[in-house]
């Protein structure tokens, strides 16, 4: 895989059937180097699979977002929200994985994408290391068996989306087998502080760091320090997330003695718990009066009612998202890229991909053309 040394570093961004407002040939795909198709799913014998409703869509995936970028890679992804049962039912059986090996890239196959992805977001403490490295061991020597057998032209692509820090739930990421069998990791830096996990207060979403007297994985640029420091993956092989959603918190006006800002007071009644997509942000922004700040400190936003001073949404937007570009392709890391999670979240502008694409020319070749 390239590094982000140059300027082919990873682009890619996930598309979400069942979430999507906008048809496929919408995508600007000129804007990424690689788009993941999501999801298929697996049931309980490891048959992999796509709903029949959105079968004639993932036909033509690959296809349509070819039409404005010829060279952009597909990757079909399997699993996704609520499939982490079947997921760990079929890692742990010899026989199932080889049904979702065999019907992975059957399908990969039949519809003309590049390679696939396992999208296991939530391992539990009951999942086994060793399982999960058997898989991606046996996947990809299936995958190049198959390119000998075909004689494919180019192998095949075989990544993964993971937590953002390199253990959960008591559940040990298999470094090795990552290391040696996925083209990379899709870190999922996501959701560190919600109307879920911090009640009583706002907080930057999905922070690039966070406050000293915090938990230390609750940021972003934590999660990749350990992934690199404690486990020792490889730079080029961590890419890392640019989430298109926010939250919304109802201030509490009473205690806030009129700070608004990160870690502002806020009710733990009547809170939409829901993700708010960045084009929905965007329309409530144009609805009332709010006063947007980008804090740098913790590479996030928030906006915040001005009349109706209850009203608060931390989130992502181009400043953010080009900030956290940079750190983590250059000012600190080198990753080997980053990933929108997801695409049809993004404005009618695609603004927030638009942002992340124009910041991924490295300095030296913005100044020498």
């Amino acid at each position: 895989m390239a590094s982000s040394a140059g300027h082919n570093v990873v682009k890619a961004g996930y598309w979400f059937f069942g979430s999507d407002k906008r048809r496929v040939a919408d995508i600007p795909s000129e804007l990424f180097t690689h788009l993941y198709a999501g999801f298929a799913k697996v049931n309980d014998n490891g048959n992999v699979f796509i709903p029949e409703r959105y079968l004639d869509l993932f036909e033509v995936f690959t296809r349509t977002v070819r039409v404005r970028n010829p060279s952009v890679k597909t990757l079909l992804s399997i699993g996704g929200e609520s499939e982490e049962a079947h997921i760990s039912t079929v890692v742990a059986n010899e026989v199932k994985r080889g049904h979702l090996k065999r019907d992975s890239i059957g399908l990969a196959k039949k519809f003309g994408f590049d390679g696939l992805d396992l999208c296991w977001l939530y391992p539990s403490n009951a999942d086994r290391e060793d399982q999960l490295s058997a898989l991606l061991c046996e996947w990809r020597f299936a995958l190049g068996e198959d390119v000998e057998k075909t004689k494919r032209s180019e192998p095949w692509l075989l990544t993964a989306a993971v937590f953002h820090h390199p253990v959960i739930n008591n559940f040990n990421y298999p470094i090795q087998a990552i290391n040696d069998n996925l083209d990379w990791i899709n870190v999922l830096a996501i959701d560190f502080y919600t109307p879920s996990n911090s009640l009583n207060e706002t907080g930057p979403v999905h922070a690039w760091l966070t406050r000293p007297m915090d938990l230390l994985d609750k940021c972003g640029q934590r999660g990749i320090q350990d992934w690199i420091d404690k486990l020792g993956v490889a730079t080029n092989k961590l890419v890392f997330s640019l989430p298109f959603y926010g939250y919304e918190w109802i201030i509490n006006v009473d205690r806030a003695n009129g700070y608004f800002g990160f870690f502002a007071p806020a009710l733990d009644k009547g809170i939409n718990r829901l993700p708010l997509a960045f084009r929905d942000i965007q329309e409530e922004l144009r609805r009332d009066i709010y006063e947007t700040v980008y804090d740098r400190n913790y590479e996030a936003v928030y906006s915040h009612g001005t009349i109706n001073k209850e009203k608060w949404i931390g989130y992502e937007d181009g400043c953010s998202i080009s900030g956290k570009v940079s750190k983590a392709l250059f000012d600190a890391y080198k990753l080997g890229g980053y990933f929108a999670w997801h695409l049809d979240a993004d404005d009618l502008n695609w603004t927030l991909s638009r942002s992340a694409f124009e910041s991924s020319v490295p300095p030296a070749f913005e100044a020498n053309p």
